[in-house]
């Protein structure tokens, strides 16, 4: 981003002129707001087991937390677009910040279960609007000789989030408390908010886009339907099983109106095209193969290997830098070659690690399993960004603000389905062999490889899809993907 002098004025896709210096502090400003919506997205990943315990829930009750975030999170992530339209996005950014706080200070003085989940629901309506606003802003507003570079960035802070969600969190609950981990979002919204009184303006005319009321109930219904099926397939399949086809019918529901409402909550028109569909569940499959790693290795390490909540964040921390780090390699090389071969080699690197992941987990060496688990998340990160970069700069400008909540909204429900259906298997492994008298270590154990093998056998069937993929964008010259009127 230094190669262009600060007071050169860059013409966005709107037409309007912004200083590189006012873009800069703009992204910078979207970057630190990104880095505390990326920490609220894995905070609670080390603090399972003490919620199990101290709320006396089981861990599929306690993963609620993580499972019911991320279905609000999709869902306020379907209306970004429209909401960005509508306020414009020094609103839309002050609003968000605003119910970080609130929600932060709610979790903070939690007094139980519900009070915790509430909390998380809230907060997770702040971050699912701002998830895809980012990266609409940096494609309006950027250049796109280094937008890739740029989004790369963007993913490389939510990395670092990620990467120091779990320790920091292990921290709190290793030597201060519970709810105590809610400090670092309420200081980041608090921060965030005073940079965007400063340095925040709008990126695009308003527009009165109405929010299809209908279309966001059943979204939110459908998803948590669908949430709740995947959680207790292995547990009580009887319950699971309707729920999941009521999820099903209710989202198809949800996807036939987007496309016969004038205004759809969700514009889905650029998913008719085959490149963009396949794009959409190629980083859906990244970001399940990547929370299959980071939301069950915690479990593993605290309740197979008996360590502590602070050990299990530093080991996610050293496995979440291997991201950020190779998130930026994804995103230059994107700018340089375009997606092949880099996501297929990042699916390879995801089948490779999580295979190998399964065998070495009857082990219960630590520094082992964490070195190979750091080799999945490095194969999200190669998928993460080409990914979604190519799709983005190869739609016309009116279709990237929906676009890229097609992206987000992929990311939230494949982080759904990977935590209600990873975690959902482990506990229902746990209950059942602890309950045949197998020792709790060992049970944890077995249900993290069962959990693992089944991330595994998914990535191979999407490394095959993603090599045809990459090789149809490189024959068609990485063509503009036109879409019908």
């Amino acid at each position: 981003m230094g190669a262009i002098a600060n007071d050169e004025m860059i013409t966005a896709k709107d037409g309007q002129q912004h200083s590189w210096k006012s873009i800069k502090l703009l992204i910078a400003t979207l970057i630190v707001s990104t880095l505390g919506d990326g920490f609220c997205g894995v905070m609670m990943a080390v603090a399972l087991p003490n919620i199990s315990e101290t709320y006396h829930v089981s861990i599929a009750t306690a993963n609620w937390v993580t499972v019911g975030y991320a279905i609000v999170a999709a869902t306020a992530v379907m209306t970004a677009a429209t909401v960005l339209a509508r306020i414009g996005l020094k609103k839309l950014f002050f609003w968000s910040r605003v119910l970080l706080i609130v929600s932060s200070l709610i979790g903070l003085f939690s007094l139980n279960f519900p009070m915790m989940l509430t909390s998380r629901l809230i907060q997770a309506v702040g971050s699912g609007l701002m998830f895809p606003t980012i990266n609409t802003v940096i494609i309006r507003v950027v250049p796109a000789k280094i937008s890739g570079r740029v989004v790369s960035l963007n993913s490389a802070i939510i990395g670092l989030g990620i990467a120091v969600a779990p320790l920091l969190s292990g921290v709190f609950l290793t030597y201060v408390s519970l709810t105590s981990m809610y400090v670092v979002p309420l200081a980041v919204g608090i921060i965030s908010i005073l940079m965007g009184a400063k340095f925040m303006f709008d990126v695009e005319p308003r527009k009165q886009h109405p929010i299809d009321v209908l279309s966001t109930v059943l979204s939110f219904v459908g998803l948590a339907a669908l949430m709740m099926g995947f959680s207790e397939l292995t547990h009580r399949p009887l319950f699971a099983v309707p729920m999941l086809i009521v999820g099903v019918a209710v989202l198809a529901w949800f996807t036939v109106r987007q496309f016969h409402v004038d205004v759809p909550l969700l514009d889905l028109h650029p998913m008719k095209h085959l490149y963009v569909s396949i794009g959409v569940l190629m980083y859906m499959a990244g970001a399940m193969g990547q929370q299959a790693v980071l939301l069950l290795l915690p479990l593993y390490l605290e309740r197979a290997c008996d360590y502590t909540p602070f050990v299990a964040g530093c080991f996610l921390l050293i496995m979440t830098l291997f991201y950020s780090g190779s998130v930026i390699v994804g995103g230059k090389t994107v700018d340089r070659s375009g997606m092949w071969p880099v996501v297929s080699s990042g699916f390879l690197l995801m089948v490779i690690g999580l295979f190998a992941t399964f065998f070495a987990a009857p082990t219960k060496i630590a520094w082992l399993v964490v070195l190979i688990g750091s080799v999945v998340v490095v194969g999200d990160a190669l998928i993460n960004v080409p990914d979604k970069d190519v799709v983005l700069e190869a739609l016309p400008d009116n279709t990237v603000p929906d676009t890229s909540a097609i992206f987000s909204t992929g990311n939230q429900i494949a982080g759904s389905i990977g935590s209600a259906l990873f975690v959902g298997v482990l506990s229902a492994d746990v209950l059942r062999q602890t309950a045949e008298g197998v020792n709790r270590h060992a049970a944890y154990a077995n249900g993290f490889q069962h959990s693992i093998l089944i991330a595994a056998i998914f990535e191979v069937v999407m490394l095959l899809f993603s090599v045809w993929y990459s090789r149809e964008l490189v024959k068609h010259d990485r063509a503009k993907i036109n879409q019908p009127a």
